[in-house]
């Protein structure tokens, strides 16, 4: 599905015509960062609560297997936040800052 885009005010094309994507890079990153940390804190709380509740793994393992939770949680979470902030960041890219930019002549404007 292609999407289109406003002509240039000053050229009168489309097809040289980008969305310029700030909110999107923007939402990309704080859901990657914000996805990381709640992945790692929950991934390491469920680890260390199941060790506490089997009593079969030792203290030194439970830390070990806590912090390789912890790290697999950030990575899921860092990638699960990171797609949503990415799919947030450019509806509002279109929907609400709608600047474009001509890479033909190098204007920019709203669409």
């Amino acid at each position: 599905m292609s999407e289109e885009f406003p002509k240039c005010p000053q050229c009168e094309v489309n097809t040289h015509v980008i969305l310029i994507n700030t909110a999107q890079k923007v939402g990309t990153v704080a859901g990657g960062v914000t996805g990381a940390a709640c992945g790692y804190v929950g991934a390491e709380a469920g680890t260390i609560a199941g060790a506490a509740i089997g009593s079969v793994v030792p203290v030194i393992g439970t830390g070990i297997g806590a912090m390789a939770g912890g790290l697999a949680g950030a990575v899921a979470g860092f990638f699960a936040g990171a797609a949503t902030g990415n799919a947030v960041g450019k509806k509002v890219d279109v929907e609400v800052i709608g600047k474009y930019r001509c890479n033909r002549c190098g204007e920019e404007f709203e669409g």
